[in-house]
């Protein structure tokens, strides 16, 4: 009895409940309702976040023409445009040697490679 309070004790609250569960299931007849029901539930839900994002679409749409949204836009992504151009033409790149930027661009290269690779790896499981 107290070795098995000792394992009892040791073993994390998940796994106890885990046992708990596994040693008090029940089965109950239900002649396929339960089937039922679940195999109609994630076509309404589906359904439903169609209809949702179809609405969602159009509303985004027509306040967009409604407030000139394409003016904006494209005013929005000129000026980006213009703010990076008046940034890469204020870079002075004279007193740094050509090995220090090819370094700098091949670590670069190196940790975007590495994060590609293990997102992969972590996707692919």
């Amino acid at each position: 009895m107290m070795d098995n309070m000792t394992n009892k004790q040791m073993l994390s609250d998940d796994e106890l409940v885990a046992m708990f569960f596994e040693e008090n299931k029940q089965e109950l007849a239900d002649d396929g309702f339960s089937h039922r029901v679940m195999e109609q539930l994630p076509t309404r839900m589906v359904r439903l976040s169609r209809i949702w994002t179809a609405v969602c679409s159009v509303l985004g749409i027509v306040f967009l023409i409604w407030v000139d949204g394409l003016a904006l836009l494209k005013g929005l992504i000129m000026n980006a445009f213009g703010n990076i151009g008046g940034f890469l033409s204020s870079v002075d790149l004279s007193g740094t040697s050509p090995l220090l930027i090819f370094a700098a661009v091949t670590v670069c290269a190196m940790l975007i490679g590495w994060n590609v690779v293990a997102d992969r790896k972590i996707f692919w499981k």
